[in-house]
């Protein structure tokens, strides 16, 4: 195969999946608030492999400056490829202790974490998990609208974000997209 043609097939597919990068991800969602769509990511394996769509939602976008500071927020993770719901328990339950201020704060917050995370289920291509903070006071975790789990322990629910925005990130370029 010739080197354009290979730039063509590659500039192809990228531009096609550029086109479809928010196609799963709805301008809104109606949950314990309407939500609407504050940032996007795609995550990818490699260049081509899209795994995930990733949103962030707000009840009002303009009001809210960053994922950050949003007291009532959701995140939408759409998937393209099969995950196991022991990949969620284990990542998310390595990343949240890691983003810990002490070791305090570990003994009081693993009961918390542990009742949390076994809620996860596996995902096939196609599901969606939305996490959402209401108030900063309670998260839930929802796999294709169904309540999984909850937790209204206000400090669990804010640390929990920490997976993905806080210094040590699951996903770095997840955090620089939704953090401006």
């Amino acid at each position: 195969m010739s080197a354009m043609k290979k730039i063509y097939i590659f500039i192809t597919i990228a531009f096609c999946t550029q086109l479809n990068a928010s196609d799963y991800l709805p301008q809104s969602i109606e949950e314990t608030h309407l939500f609407e769509l504050c940032g996007d990511f795609t995550l990818r394996y490699g260049f081509v492999i899209k795994v995930a769509e990733i949103g962030w939602y707000a009840p009002d976008c303009e009001a809210e400056s960053s994922v950050l500071t949003a007291k009532t927020k959701l995140l939408r993770f759409h998937y393209f490829k099969e995950v196991s719901a022991d990949f969620f328990k284990e990542s998310a339950a390595e990343y949240f202790l890691m983003n810990l201020d002490s070791k305090e704060q570990q003994l009081s917050l693993t009961n918390d974490l542990n009742l949390f995370n076994d809620a996860y289920k596996d995902i096939k291509p196609g599901e969606y998990y939305d996490l959402i903070l209401s108030n900063d006071q309670q998260i839930s975790l929802h796999k294709n609208n169904q309540l999984l789990g909850r937790s209204d322990n206000a400090v669990f629910a804010e640390k929990y974000f920490n997976i993905w925005f806080g210094e040590i990130p699951v996903i770095q370029k997840l955090k620089a997209a939704f953090i401006n």
